[in-house]
């Protein structure tokens, strides 16, 4: 993950909480951490429930002055892989831009596009609260299998299967449609949209 040896100046060396600490060692050895909860809890304590949507939330992106992000009903792998993504992509593309455009990602993680919006409600995300409390975040939207996010006419999944805890820009949509980015690197992503642009070959 990017260049994270200066930032992890930034993080306390020890925390009393064993799954902190954990996250802590994460931090250092990666650049960030992704939590998944869902159904199963390894903690052990009787008052644990499972919450209502699994979600996956990341802690330490705020080390590199990029909102922390969550993300609600995936499964924990999916979720992991797609918050990974989204941490390296906005290593390379200004996040502000991506919100504020409400641009549609293309990500390796899933079939389907991601919009990312600032997130309002963070009290899901309890490490991240612990040792960044005063850091913005960010929810990561995706769509359904129609490619519909939940603002829109026409999404099919009811709101328990991904709560929306940010505000969305449904402002006007861009001229030519949405704006889309793609997660991908190297040549070739690049070379299939400039031949779709030039057409079929003769």
């Amino acid at each position: 993950m990017a260049d994270h040896a200066a930032a992890i100046r930034g993080i306390p060396r020890w925390h009393p909480d064993t799954l902190v600490r954990e996250t802590l060692s994460t931090i250092r050895r990666f650049g960030w951490a992704v939590t998944a909860v869902g159904d199963g809890c390894s903690c052990g304590d009787s008052r644990c429930a499972p919450p209502d949507c699994a979600f996956a939330y990341t802690t330490g992106l705020a080390l590199h002055s990029i909102p922390d992000l969550v993300v609600f009903g995936l499964d924990a792998r999916t979720a992991c892989e797609l918050l990974n993504e989204l941490g390296e992509l906005f290593h390379r593309v200004d996040w502000r831009s991506v919100v504020d455009g409400r641009t549609e990602l293309e990500v390796h993680a899933l079939e389907m596009r991601v919009r990312v919006i600032e997130l309002v409600d963070k009290s899901d995300m309890l490490i991240t609260n612990e040792l960044f409390p005063n850091h913005p975040a960010l929810q990561a939207i995706w769509a359904d299998e129609l490619g519909t996010f939940p603002w829109q006419t026409g999404y099919v999944l009811q709101p328990i299967h991904q709560p929306v805890k940010g505000v969305p820009d449904t402002g006007r949509a861009h001229a030519g449609g949405p704006r889309v980015v793609s997660a991908s690197v190297g040549g070739g992503r690049v070379e299939s949209c400039r031949a779709r642009r030039r057409g079929p070959r003769e």
